[in-house]
């Protein structure tokens, strides 16, 4: 339960800043902007989860 709650705090996190990103590009190029931020939005659903595994692996002595 402990992993999954990690990953809703980085999935959310991963996401305001896929949003910035996305929202930044579109000042330069509004047509690249969909692509960044989807590219970004799910690269964040893996690294989250790499990121929670991490966080609560056992410690080992």
């Amino acid at each position: 339960m402990q992993i999954l709650s990690f990953y809703i705090v980085f999935v959310l996190l991963g996401d305001v800043g896929s949003y910035a990103i996305g929202r930044t590009v579109e000042q330069w190029s509004p047509a690249a902007s969909l692509p960044v931020f989807l590219a970004c939005f799910f690269l964040v659903f893996w690294l989250a989860w790499l990121l929670a595994m991490r966080v609560t692996r056992p410690k080992v002595a």
